[in-house]
């Protein structure tokens, strides 16, 4: 199977296996994440419709009458980087369009991998960005209003909130990652820091942070005299790079990320010398020596090829010309991002819930503690398995505002409004610093990572199956649990007031088939006023019942699902 091919459930057998140091590293936030053309090319056009459209643009503009024609010449500059024998040139007009030329797949291969040489070439009587600027018209193609987040941006956005991904560069012009965070944390979140200017490292309010180093479209577009000279894509930018004073600031930077962190690259060929300088310049400040834990480089493509071996040879440089087989094995993820960054999120989700469970049934022998953490595994992959291999967008789209909705009513017992965005995070550090957060014995979490053991470990023993709710029925649970006898909306409380929140704010009345599992003793309430009709309905109403409770009373597992399976009398 391709790494194209590849399902989130497959992907996720990869993260539990051979990946699993790599994936441990994501999950402890201890990967910077470096971004390319090819975690968007399901959304914006790629090289070969852009290097076919600036063909176009400068033959449109060429003046058949003037001999001299800037544009004819410039157009003749782009066709001289092409290698063509003369019948296949002699099928070129300039007088028709571009696409109707006769090896224009061919012409358009070729310039992919010429790009920013390309690029470099402007009419006479243009700025030396034009190309970039008007050719490409790069504000407009890269900063579409309507361009929406793919199923990558999706993740990285996820992983952003999850406090696991606090480190990205992107070597993209385009703004789908902080779409992406728009969706998750509202139009107002203020989680992700972008910097491209120099100035902006001196902003560090903000938990993540995204280097754009070539540029930013959508900024550019805003205030074209500040960012316009930021976008990076030509030939004699990319050379000295790092070198030059206006990149210096931004270069140490990311010099910095590549010493202090592992690299996870994505959609990215590596092939720019700026990229591969930075690199080559962190192996010079920092050797590494193969093994490495976690692996300091992992790239996602189907193979290892010539642009990413010159990375990893670079990297590991006395190493690698002894065991380069070992080396690319070790580096490699063969999924690419539309369906890894998806399945990193939902690894780091159970990762830190797994990491609780010694704490919340620290007296349960290791054995079963770990069949708890399957449980949490199995509630996983049922939700990886709801996914449409063709479709991951759609998964992320739902799975987020499902998750983000169910975080939600747990800490505060409301859903999230409209401004907030879709998503609330589990915590916001990785799994060691979550596991050393102050409050963590109050906030719940401990308990609820022992109740989705329970579920999980619940529904593996055939005592429930697990439903999908609907989120936008207010009455929706976190989960639902279909059992022998009845079927309910299962709802998490971290504290009596979330539990007053969710029946303040409709979620749950007193004789709605339900269950509301609180992380802490139940509190006592006042009487309540049920919303259904008196006289026997078949239903048995809220059931409320600590988890905490249940496992202090508890001497094994067996008797501890039990027990939680006689409070949720299903």
């Amino acid at each position: 199977m391709s790494a194209a091919d590849i399902t989130l459930l497959d992907t996720l057998a990869l993260l539990d296996t051979p990946l699993r140091e790599f994936a441990d590293g994501i999950a402890d936030d201890r990967y910077a994440i470096w971004l390319g053309a090819g975690i968007s090319f399901e959304k914006l056009p790629g090289l070969k419709g852009v290097a076919e459209a600036v063909l176009e643009h400068v033959r449109q503009r060429i003046d058949p009458t003037d001999p001299g024609c800037a544009f004819k010449a410039c157009l003749s500059d782009i066709m001289g980087l092409v290698t063509l024998d003369d019948d296949q040139r002699a099928k070129i007009d300039f007088a028709a369009p571009a696409a109707s030329w006769e090896p224009i797949e061919l012409v358009r291969r070729q310039l992919v991998d010429r790009y920013s040489t390309m690029l470099d070439l402007f009419p006479a009587n243009e700025t030396p960005d034009y190309l970039v600027w008007d050719g490409i018209d790069v504000a407009t193609r890269y900063a579409d209003p309507a361009t929406t987040p793919g199923a990558a941006h999706l993740g990285l956005a996820a992983l952003v909130m999850e406090g696991v991904a606090s480190e990205c560069a992107s070597a993209n012009w385009d703004d789908l990652i902080e779409k992406a965070m728009k969706v998750a944390d509202g139009a107002a979140s203020a989680v992700l820091q972008v910097r491209v200017l120099p100035g902006d490292v001196q902003d560090s309010l903000r938990r993540a942070r995204l280097y754009k180093f070539h540029g930013c479209a959508a900024l550019a577009a805003q205030d074209e005299a500040t960012y316009r000279s930021k976008i990076v894509g030509r030939q004699s930018q990319i050379d000295g790079w790092a070198g030059k004073p206006e990149n210096a600031v931004i270069a140490t930077k990311l010099r910095d990320l590549a010493v202090s962190k592992a690299t996870l690259m994505l959609g990215l060929s590596a092939q720019d010398t700026n990229i591969q300088q930075i690199f080559i310049d962190a192996r010079l400040l920092l050797p590494a020596s193969f093994p490495t834990h976690p692996p300091r480089v992992m790239v996602s493509e189907n193979e290892v090829g010539p642009r990413q071996r010159s990375l990893l040879q670079n990297f590991y440089r006395d190493d690698y010309a002894g065991q380069p087989a070992a080396i690319h094995a070790a580096s490699l993820v063969q999924a690419y991002s539309r369906s890894l960054l998806p399945a990193l999120w939902l690894f780091t989700l159970r990762a830190k819930l797994a990491a609780l469970i010694d704490q919340a049934a620290p007296t349960l022998p290791a054995g079963e503690r770990d069949a708890l953490r399957q449980g949490l595994t199995r509630l996983r992959d049922l939700a990886a398995g709801a996914a449409d291999p063709a479709d991951h967008e759609a998964f992320m789209l739902k799975a987020l505002v499902s998750a983000g909705r169910a975080l939600r009513l747990f800490h505060r017992g409301r859903a999230p409004t409209a401004a907030e965005g879709v998503y609330t995070p589990l915590t916001d550090g990785g799994v060691a610093r979550s596991l050393a957060a102050p409050l963590l014995a109050t906030e719940g979490l401990v308990e609820l990572s022992l109740a989705l053991g329970l579920i999980g470990h619940g529904e593996q023993a055939g005592l429930w199956t697990c439903a999908t709710p609907d989120p936008a029925e207010a009455k929706s649970g976190a989960l639902c649990l279909v059992g022998a006898v009845r079927t309910a909306e299962v709802f998490f409380a971290a504290s009596a007031n979330a539990s007053a929140q969710l029946i303040a704010s409709g979620h749950v009345a007193e004789d709605d088939d339900a269950v509301i599992v609180h992380s802490f003793p139940v509190p006592a309430r006042s009487a309540r006023h049920p919303t259904g009709a008196p006289g026997r309905t078949g239903r048995l109403g809220l059931r409320e019942f600590s988890v905490s409770s249940v496992a202090n009373n508890a001497v094994g597992l067996d008797v501890l699902l039990q027990q939680f399976k006689t409070e949720m009398a299903l």
